[in-house]
């Protein structure tokens, strides 16, 4: 063992989160039990707790809005009418949907800790499409300070430079992101032993559910005939009713100790897998977490702020990065979070009220955000007349005062 945990260390420099030129690993040089079996990826997504999380994950991403702003008046405006605006908020590919193009590449981001889309672009160099392709089949390698992109598909090799390749990473060295089935590995080999023990456990006819007892003995025509009509009794639509005959007693076989444990083995699997992603175990219906209550909205907001948030500002950058150019900087790509203030009308109507009342945004602005068509006059922008500068406390009347002691008509 620590033979080949010195010559993994010569060979990769470092391991995942060493520098070095060459082919880069995003495994660990050695599992932190040993004799671990890999879990794929589609494997690893039969365990349910990494169905939720990954779905709930791809899903939410997906769905949210995302926005090409170009620079305009000292402010921002929607960019609709670049060719970026098509690429990335309608039609990233000749197949996809954006809110498809997200959730793949956020499932490849959240399960080998990199996602990838090739550039297709125009004879100008303009990108026209985005393809994305498998972490699986990928090799990077760092050769003379820049990235190599070597695709394997069909028996056929690509090498790609880096402009023509999106890349999302995780956390890593930098020139790749770290596998998280990998890093996970223990966590998901227990997860799929208890799914196996379970399985043993309560699969068909692999645990009896009760006992039947007689004093008298029993050829093997009667046992073969008691035995079918307890069969059909237990699969019968009166919900398993046991009618014993004389003589006969039936007992219920409850869980042993053992049984109960495996139970709560695969209950503590829950909350491992959903550290890795960083979902709270209630968002993915966890049995034993209550959502009752605020707490279950302050839980929310702790999910989009710690986790939604960073994978939306690495995918942002990445996309900054390799479409649009030197020459672009009035262009910024953005996710637009707002959207999960939709789901919550409380909360979305003290955000409006605050920007309305603060000379933020207009009454047709919020109306927009709402569906709603303008109004005349909606375009002003309105503050409260009781907000006085500091240093002017004092010297300004306020608009219902008496003017040189005569009263105001109201």
């Amino acid at each position: 063992m620590f033979v080949r945990r010195l010559v993994n260390w010569i060979t990769s420099w470092g391991g995942p989160l060493g520098t070095a030129s060459g082919m880069q690993v995003p495994l660990p040089l050695a599992p932190v039990i040993d004799q671990t079996r890999e879990i794929p990826s589609d494997v690893a997504l039969q365990i349910s707790a990494v169905y939720a999380c990954v779905e709930l994950l791809a899903n939410t991403i997906g769905t949210l809005p995302l926005f090409v702003y170009a620079d305009e008046g000292g402010g921002r405006v929607p960019a609709r009418s670049s060719r970026l605006w098509m690429l990335l908020h309608e039609r990233p590919n000749a197949w996809m949907t954006p809110s498809e193009f997200y959730s793949a590449m956020t499932v490849n981001r959240l399960l080998r800790g990199n996602a990838y889309a090739r550039i297709e672009r125009d004879s100008s160099g303009e990108p026209i499409a985005l393809i994305p392709v498998s972490p699986d089949q990928m090799e990077v390698s760092v050769v003379g300070g820049g990235g190599v992109y070597t695709y394997y598909q069909d028996g056929a090799i690509s090498v790609w430079a880096p402009e023509n390749v999106i890349h999302w990473k995780g956390i890593g060295n930098g020139f790749m992101g770290l596998s998280k089935l990998e890093f996970m590995r223990a966590s998901m080999n227990e997860a799929v032993h208890a799914q196996e023990n379970a399985n043993a456990l309560f699969g068909k006819g692999s645990k009896p559910t009760g006992v039947l007892y007689t004093d008298s003995a029993l050829n093997e025509n009667q046992l073969k005939n008691l035995m079918s009509r307890f069969k059909v009794q237990m699969t019968s639509s009166t919900g398993g009713l046991i009618i014993a005959d004389r003589g006969l007693k039936y007992t219920q076989m409850s869980l042993s100790p053992a049984d109960a444990q495996l139970l709560e083995t695969r209950r503590f699997s829950v909350e491992e897998i959903c550290r890795w992603f960083g979902v709270p175990s209630v968002l993915v219906g966890a049995s034993g977490v209550t959502t009752w209550g605020s707490g279950i909205e302050q839980i929310t907001k702790g999910f989009h702020t710690y986790t939604i948030g960073p994978l939306c500002k690495q995918l942002e950058q990445a996309l900054e990065r390799r479409l649009i150019g030197v020459d672009q900087t009035e262009l910024t790509i953005e996710f637009k979070t707002d959207a999960f203030l939709r789901t919550d009308q409380q909360t979305r109507a003290a955000f409006y009220s605050q920007m309305a009342q603060n000379g933020v945004m207009s009454r047709n602005e919020i109306r927009k955000l709402e569906n709603l068509p303008p109004v005349p006059g909606g375009d002003d922008l309105t503050a409260q007349s009781n907000l006085v500068p500091l240093h002017r406390l004092g010297k300004v009347q306020p608009a219902n005062s008496p003017v040189n002691g005569e009263p105001v008509r109201q």
